[in-house]
């Protein structure tokens, strides 16, 4: 993957959807502050969501593709495979059901 600025359209998106997810406010989260995606969590269920959102996105949305992976055509288990990697660089903690 490549390096990601975080100022880029389609990961702030991106992003602005993984905060939904878990009610939080996509204004207030600092990502500048070390183990920002630590602070919130979600269950099973929306990580699976956002992760088909996610690939889902950037199969479909060709800039997305080029701006986030430099990519002009990814196939949809690329995008999944992305989707995961993002997951565990950035994605929420993840309650797990007992």
């Amino acid at each position: 993957m490549n390096k990601i600025e975080k100022t880029s359209f389609h990961l702030e998106n991106i992003f602005a959807v993984q905060c939904r997810l878990v009610g939080a406010n996509y204004h207030e989260v600092d990502r500048t502050k070390e183990d920002w995606y630590m602070e919130y969590e979600w269950n099973e269920e929306a990580e699976e969501q956002f992760r088909n959102f996610f690939a889902d996105y950037i199969h479909k949305i060709k800039p997305a593709q080029r701006e986030l992976y430099g990519f002009s055509y990814m196939r949809k288990d690329d995008c999944i495979e992305a989707a995961n990697m993002f997951l565990l660089q950035y994605g929420w903690k993840t309650k797990r059901v007992k």
